[in-house]
């Protein structure tokens, strides 16, 4: 069974290897090997430590198992782009490969888009790699659709070619 809660700053660690574990798995074959290659889960490890706790308006959930050891974190506030202050962005959601596909990153975005309701958030983003279709199909199958938008973001000598989704935080169904 997977429980969410917010993540703290002894999560650092775990975050740090979910999220190299993650890129490496899902991106082997999208992305250069060397690239996969050099991505250290100790500097991605320092990166949580500054960030955690989140605090308002940023929000970072991690899933976990019995154990409480995380299996995968979702991480969102306020969208990086030109827009009102109606709209949020999912800046990340990864899940340890060994976990995908058990239901822990449905229950991470459901959580990250009660959060984003409760802020005040009417609409949401999220960039993913553009050749990435596990992503997409996960995000298009829980009410996630492209929008139009692509960039490229470069990332050690690396174009990331991105596609924007985009949902509509819709308060939950009674």
């Amino acid at each position: 069974m997977v429980t969410t809660r917010a993540a703290r700053r002894e999560d650092a660690d775990a975050l740090g290897e979910v999220h190299v574990q993650t890129w490496r798995s899902a991106y082997a074959g999208l992305l250069p090997q060397a690239l996969l290659d050099a991505l250290s889960a100790e500097s991605s490890a320092t990166r949580w430590t500054d960030l955690l706790p989140c605090s308002s308006p940023f929000f970072c959930t991690v899933a976990v198992d019995p154990s409480d050891r995380p299996l995968g974190f979702a991480y969102a506030g306020p969208w990086r782009g030109d827009a009102d202050d109606s709209t949020a962005e999912l800046y990340s959601l990864y899940v340890r490969p060994d976990h995908q596909g058990a239901g822990a990153g449905a229950v991470l975005l459901e959580r990250t888009r009660d959060h984003l309701r409760a802020a005040g958030y009417t609409h949401a983003h999220a960039w993913v790699l553009t050749t990435n279709a596990r992503a997409r199909t996960f995000y298009e199958h829980r009410g996630w659709a492209t929008d139009g938008h692509t960039r490229v973001e470069t990332r050690d000598d690396v174009d990331l070619h991105e596609t924007r989704l985009t949902c509509h935080l819709a308060p939950p169904q009674a």
